[in-house]
């Protein structure tokens, strides 16, 4: 089976996803698999994430719950400020999935700790760009320096959490990128074990899945199965 026609047999089967890959989605990677599944496939592509993403709590301990608030939003108002300022910096909110930080939003809420009396949170990803010609160590620095600085309003506290993460916009955008890679496997296959043998390939309508493999590196693959047919 050439690539034309494992390209075609993707779209047929699975038109649903494709159209995902048109969409802007942007997926969190921490050291976490994307998959329940241990073993990994044979063929894979390496690439950059786009953001090292940092989550963080703000937190206000003020007594009104009002001032709590306000001071929570302008310190948000104060971050995307400073955020403009510097190339690469930008604010997200969401778990697992990310969007930008719109004040706007009411799926962005503060809320009312109910462990700590007069206390309000939100948490929100601060993140920076992935550059191809700068390492990985130099943008955490300019990530941290950022978080160091942050000009906070009133009893508004920065809490990090967690380490620092990956993402990746819309990884099935990279589908066809994959596929070339098994059809390259595919071939080989068949030079392997003779022209009277061919390799069938199951699996490749499969979504799109991901490895965290360095600090800023991914590696995408789908989960297919070959059978080798010999006459």
């Amino acid at each position: 089976m050439n690539l034309k026609k494992i390209v075609c047999f993707a779209f047929s089967l699975h038109v649903s996803t494709i159209a995902l890959a048109q969409s802007a989605e942007e997926i969190v990677v921490t050291g976490v698999r994307s998959s329940e599944y241990t073993e990994m496939p044979s063929v894979t592509f390496k690439k950059k994430g786009d953001f090292l993403v940092q989550s963080v709590r703000l937190v206000n301990d003020s007594r009104s719950p009002e001032l709590r608030k306000n001071e929570i939003v302008q310190t948000i108002k104060n971050i995307i400020n400073s955020s403009k300022k510097i190339k690469g910096i930008e604010l997200s909110y969401g778990e697992g999935f990310l969007v930008p930080v719109n004040l706007d939003d009411e799926a962005l809420k503060i809320i009312d700790d109910k462990k700590s009396s007069d206390t309000s949170r939100i948490n929100i990803s601060i993140k920076i760009a992935i550059s191809e010609k700068e390492p990985a160590k130099v943008k955490i620095e300019e990530l941290k320096k950022f978080l160091k600085n942050t000009n906070l309003v009133g009893r508004t506290l920065l809490e990090e959490q967690g380490d620092i993460g990956l993402s990746i916009i819309n990884p099935e955008q990279y589908r066809y990128e994959v596929l070339a890679l098994i059809a390259k496997e595919n071939n080989k296959l068949k030079e392997v074990f003779g022209a009277e043998c061919a390799a069938e390939i199951d699996g490749i309508s499969g979504r799109v899945e991901w490895d965290r493999i360095a600090v800023d590196e991914l590696m995408l693959f789908i989960r297919f199965k070959t059978k080798v047919v010999c006459k």
